[in-house]
């Protein structure tokens, strides 16, 4: 989704919480502060607020943790519940606003591929090369395509009868070093890199040999580290 949609959606949440809060919102004492609004506007806004966290939330930081903390400690559509909610939500705008949410992902990416590629080295090891050429080139196509839309690079296209196809990845590494995503010496490893794994995933073994994967697996991963996404 566009950073600026997210942001949007955010935003819209986060009015609509202040508009119950100014009218429903009052002062019990010096230190407590209660939204005492009707339940279906309490139960409303709290799927609103909850919602948005889960949908915009990255896996694996620390929003969805602090709000199954909050979900524990209050009472379902607790006005406690929803100011809990609505200043999570307000700390994951303020990430998406400087553009921090771009590292979690690219952290949870890194994770992920690092472990296919650990795999794929450990089917080389036990000398099967065929199937490790398949997914390290695995790896290498599903990160040009998070490379591609992290620089907003279409990663389908439309055939002439209509339908819409995921791009090669030829295509992708030519529109991304197109878009200056990485330069031209990039684009030629990437281009062998796709020839091996095609070649094994074709069945034609002989066109490679175990010391091309191995450097393979290990310049993917490297290729990955300098460009995230």
């Amino acid at each position: 989704m566009a950073h600026e949609t997210v942001l949007a959606e955010i935003d819209s949440v986060l009015a609509e919480y202040r508009a119950i809060e100014e009218q429903f919102g009052h002062r019990e004492g010096d230190d407590e502060y209660e939204i005492a609004a009707p339940h279906p506007v309490e139960a409303r806004i709290t799927t609103l607020l909850l919602s948005a966290i889960h949908r915009h939330a990255p896996p694996q930081t620390p929003y969805g943790r602090r709000v199954s903390l909050a979900e524990r400690c209050y009472i379902q559509y607790d006005d406690a519940l929803i100011r809990e909610l609505a200043g999570i939500l307000q700390a994951l705008r303020a990430d998406y606003a400087a553009d921090r949410i771009k590292t979690f992902q690219e952290l949870v990416h890194s994770d992920l591929f690092a472990d296919m590629l650990e795999a794929a080295e450990y089917l080389l090891g036990e000398t099967y090369k065929d199937p490790a050429a398949v997914m390290a080139g695995g790896v290498l196509e599903q990160h040009l395509r998070e490379l591609c839309r992290k620089h907003g690079i279409d990663t389908t296209f439309t055939t002439p009868g209509g339908d819409t196809k995921p791009k090669m990845t030829g295509t992708m590494n030519a529109d991304l070093a197109k878009a200056s995503a990485y330069g031209k010496i990039e684009q030629k490893q990437v281009t062998a890199w796709a020839g091996i794994r095609n070649a094994a995933a074709h069945g034609k073994y002989e066109e490679y040999d175990e010391n091309q994967v191995r450097p393979m697996i290990s310049g993917i991963r490297d290729f990955i580290s300098k460009y995230p996404a």
